[in-house]
């Protein structure tokens, strides 16, 4: 599953904060077998899933805290919205995460939700970088994947006798363009 050594204290895909030294550099790579990835599949509703491999670091910022920084890799296929054929796609993917000792004290520093770190975390027992593999992949996948070249064609419908409203009659100043064209004659 791993390249990490057994003396390492990031065994299998977790990383036990209270085991590292906070005066090395970490290092992992993964590639995370199918098995690991069966039930993340389903739950993603996706056809398949391969290749997926997450590599980085992990070192202590200063006293207390901890950066981790990886690159997440994924190759998946997903159902067509339009044909329900294949899509594949490949994910490639770097993430941050700060883990703080005290993230009141880190939140604190912000004035809006909107400034808030999203990449800053409270210091777990321990890290599971399948969890963020499988998170960054799920925030990179196509919402609505499609086949290159398929067009989704808009459904106008309306009572008989009247005309469908269409996305340029409800702009608001679509109409002032002509008018103004008008307007130079």
């Amino acid at each position: 599953m791993s390249d990490i050594s057994d003396k390492s204290p990031i065994k299998s895909h977790l990383i036990t904060i209270s085991q590292l030294s906070q005066n090395k550099i970490h290092k992992f790579s993964i590639r995370f077998d199918n098995n690991d990835l069966l039930n993340y599949k389903n739950l993603l509703d996706l056809r398949k899933i391969s290749k997926v491999t997450i590599f980085g670091e992990i070192f202590a910022e200063g006293n207390k805290n901890w950066l981790l920084n990886a690159k997440i890799g994924a190759s998946v296929t997903q159902s067509c919205v339009v044909t329900m054929e294949d899509v594949n796609t490949r994910i490639d993917e770097n993430i941050t995460r700060h883990y703080f000792a005290d993230i009141d004290k880190h939140d604190e520093n912000f004035t809006s939700e909107e400034e808030l770190d999203a990449n800053a975390e409270g210091i777990p027992d321990e890290i599971n970088l399948l969890d963020l593999t499988i998170e960054s992949i799920s925030l990179n996948l196509n919402d609505f994947p499609r086949k290159d070249g398929i067009v989704i064609d808009p459904v106008l419908s309306a009572p008989e006798g009247i005309k469908p409203l269409t996305d340029d009659a409800v702009k608001p100043f679509a109409g002032l363009a002509s008018l103004r064209d008008k307007l130079k004659e």
